[in-house]
């Protein structure tokens, strides 16, 4: 008590700084994370208030009748088209033995995103759907939240505001909340990065199986990981701890899930079809031919009329993720430019249709961007304002299922 009646002056404990220790780390997350909270609960929002509208007041002065095929509920349908009857088919129902009249079969969708809504709708209730949509919007939080902690590692703070920002603004970022598998392939990827970053071998292959199970450019990840490995066992002895047997025996390991992910895969396919290969052999039926991908880009430029409309998008962001691309080469990341390649190239063999979707999950290009916009706030500010104004007219035509936003 102080002289003249002060106040006593509290003095915590050491019990209760432990007490109160959880609730301060909670605090320290939550501002440090606040660009993710806040980017991804503005940007969902956002997104389902264009959504109502368009449904409300564009979709009665077209021609487009509303299909009410995944949920009776305006406000979850409109999260759902094209491949999501496929996932929901396979949640429900599994792998066909047998292709369709047209060619096209589930085979070409791998198993880990409807497998797991599987499992949510049985425990919760909820529909195949339904249980989708939660775990595209969990995964995407989740991948926003690594996706800054790696790129706080890779660059700076700013550039890991920028890249969340991007990613939630970028047109097709719907994508993320739709009952579509990016959301999962990117926490996936993401995570399965930042394990081989941090050089923990059998957690990444696990992670990385995970990866493969969802998509299968997961293999992908064998790419960084095989970097990562060769500069612990033979580039950076210098300075580091000693290489143990154990580590040794690790590294080999993490090397097997995703090899083995993708064999039962196949081996599942054999049994229901006859053919280990029939997520490829299938892709014919979608019109799909593997070629050179630098082709197909020249092409476009050269006669610009072949490119279809419906593809323009997908032309523009390919030649974008070119560009992306050798700035990645100048910053020496061969981490992340061993993956981001991988993302580019493979899926451009097989044609740049849907390549603005495939491009929404190659986060070491997002991160490229968003350390060049760091130093640069006035060019960041009218990049984020373009990016949003675009994302709102991509989500007006999403939610009519015009497939320009395939």
């Amino acid at each position: 008590m102080e002289d003249g009646g002060g106040a006593t002056e509290s003095v915590s404990t050491p019990s209760q700084r432990a007490r109160h220790a959880p609730l301060r780390a909670l605090a320290g997350a939550l501002r440090h994370y606040s660009v993710v909270i806040y980017g991804f609960t503005l940007s969902r929002l956002t997104l389902l208030v264009v959504g109502l509208l368009t449904e409300r007041y564009v979709r009665p002065v077209t021609t487009l009748d509303p299909d009410l095929r995944f949920s009776p509920h305006r406000w979850l349908n409109m999260w759902g088209t094209w491949d999501t009857g496929w996932y929901v088919g396979l949640a429900k129902h599994g792998y066909q033995p047998l292709a369709g009249p047209d060619g096209q079969a589930n085979w070409a969708f791998f198993p880990a995103y409807p497998a797991l809504a599987a499992g949510i709708a049985t425990v919760t209730g909820l529909s195949a759907f339904e249980a989708m949509l939660v775990i595209s919007n969990l995964s995407f939080l989740a991948a926003l939240v690594l996706i800054h902690r790696l790129a706080c590692a890779e660059f700076d703070r700013k550039t890991a505001d920028l890249a969340v920002i991007l990613l939630c603004v970028v047109p097709g970022s719907y994508i993320f909340s739709a009952a579509y598998t990016e959301s999962l392939f990117l926490l996936c990827l993401t995570a399965a990065f930042c394990l081989i970053r941090s050089r923990k071998w059998m957690a990444a292959g696990t992670v990385a199986a995970a990866a493969v199970l969802t998509r299968n450019l997961g293999v992908g990840l064998l790419l960084p990981y095989a970097w990562a490995a060769t500069e612990r066992l033979f580039l950076d002895r210098k300075g580091k701890p000693a290489l143990r047997p154990s580590e040794v025996v690790g590294i080999v390991a993490g090397i097997l899930p995703p090899m083995f992910a993708l064999a039962a895969f196949m081996l599942h396919l054999r049994s229901r079809t006859g053919d280990a290969l029939a997520f490829v052999h299938v892709q014919k039926a979608w019109g799909r031919s593997f070629g050179d991908p630098f082709s197909t880009l020249l092409d476009g430029v050269l006669h610009p009329d072949r490119v279809p409309d419906v593809n323009f998008v997908s032309f523009v962001v390919a030649w974008l993720a070119i560009g992306v691309l050798v700035r990645l080469v100048l910053l020496r990341r061969p981490l992340l430019l061993a993956l981001a390649l991988f993302l580019t190239l493979v899926p451009l063999t097989g044609g740049i249709a849907s390549f603005a979707r495939y491009a929404l999950v190659i986060f070491p290009l997002w991160l490229v961007v968003a350390n060049a916009l760091a130093a640069r706030p006035k060019a960041a500010i009218a990049v984020i304002s373009v990016l949003a104004m675009l994302s709102g007219f991509m989500m007006v035509a999403w939610t009519l299922a015009l497939k320009v936003t395939m």
